[in-house]
């Protein structure tokens, strides 16, 4: 069966900002022509029919003109399933409400807005062009409009943030109300302003007691845990990111989007002339099944069920790693559970050295 998700790459932003490695470019209009026509190119090539699942995201996505946006979600939403999820990735300067409104129409249903900090100094630090006000407004634009399935994206653990820093986080970011959250720690990528500027992130120890601080006090205000990052009220998981997580198959289309069809990994390339040229697609990405399939479901707060590792890799898991799981066990990091194999709030946290200790 051909895959039942797509994400969609829109690499075009307003600005750039400090952390940032995704493949990215600032935005012009003539590119931005050319690239939707490209972009559709490739959809009609990969011959992509009905999905369950449609994710929009970049870049900003939501910088985009709103001809351009229009255009853009009128050929995407017929390849949706009547319904599906269509998610669409947008920061808070840019999205209107009139912006907010063509979403609704066009059948975007789940948006993600990349709010990062609620705190003025660090929303400067980080490059980004928002107030936490604006991130107000734009949750208030969206569900005046409609659209109600919202997550906000949050990094914590800034260089310089204290503990006194992220509880004030904390208050802003549950006043927002919305039922998903993604919290992320700062990763310092090579290449980006940061990596430039020779940032200094947190201890391991103070980043580590910041993740435990949030999620003491998400789950107390009846978010859950489901991924690593990723926190869900009211039964509001992404249904488009547990594919990955599953590791299920996904088409990916767009400058240095990625795939995964007809157990076939791919990678398109990150130059934005060669995309629009038609040039660099399906550059095939050399992984291991197994091992891909342990990285991304060990994310998961349920991990994987036996039947299921072994449907997809085609052996016993406890025969392979019987002796490793025994050790995860013992240092409490995995455990069993109802036929599943299930990593622990600890095992998540060092999941890095879970996976190392399995694939070795």
């Amino acid at each position: 069966m051909p895959p039942s998700s797509l994400y969609v790459h829109i690499p075009f932003c307003s600005s750039l900002c400090a952390y940032c490695d995704f493949p990215k470019v600032l935005y012009r209009k003539d590119w931005a022509e050319s690239y939707l026509s490209a972009l559709f190119r490739e959809i009609e090539l990969r011959k992509i029919g009905k999905v369950k699942t449609i994710y929009v995201g970049g870049g900003t996505p939501s910088c985009l003109p709103f001809s351009s946006l229009e255009k853009l979600l009128s050929f995407l939403s017929p390849h949706l399933e009547q319904g599906g999820e269509f998610s669409f990735e947008a920061n808070p300067e840019s999205l209107t409400k009139e912006k907010a409104c063509l979403l609704h129409r066009l059948g975007v249903n789940r948006v993600s807005l990349g709010v990062e900090s609620s705190l003025p100094s660090f929303l400067k630090k980080l490059k980004r062009n928002h107030t936490f006000e604006d991130a107000v407004e734009a949750v208030k634009n969206l569900r005046e409009a409609g659209i109600t399935n919202l997550n906000a994206d949050w990094m914590i653990a800034l260089p310089g943030e204290t503990l006194g820093d992220l509880k004030k986080e904390e208050r802003a970011f549950l006043s927002l109300g919305v039922d998903h959250l993604s919290v992320y720690t700062l990763i310092l990528e090579e290449g980006t302003l940061f990596s430039l500027q020779k940032v200094k992130p947190l201890k391991e120890e103070e980043e580590a007691a910041q993740f435990e601080e949030v999620l003491s006090c998400l789950r107390e205000a009846g978010y859950e845990r489901y991924e690593v990052s990723n926190f869900c009220r009211n039964g509001k998981k992404c249904l488009h990111n547990l594919v990955y997580w599953k590791d299920e198959e996904f088409y990916g289309v767009g400058m240095g989007a990625s795939g995964f069809v007809d157990g076939r990994r791919y990678a398109n390339t990150r130059s934005l002339s060669s995309y629009i040229k038609g040039e660099g697609l399906e550059i095939a990405l050399d992984v291991s099944g197994e091992e891909d399939f342990l990285l991304t479901n060990l994310r998961l707060q349920e991990g994987f069920s036996l039947e299921h590792f072994k449907n997809r890799c085609g052996r016993d898991f406890l025969a392979a790693y019987g002796d490793k799981l025994a050790k995860l066990e013992k240092e409490g990091l995995l455990k069993r559970w109802r036929g599943s194999i299930v990593p622990t709030d600890r095992g998540i946290e060092l999941l890095d050295y879970v996976l190392l200790t399995l694939i070795a």
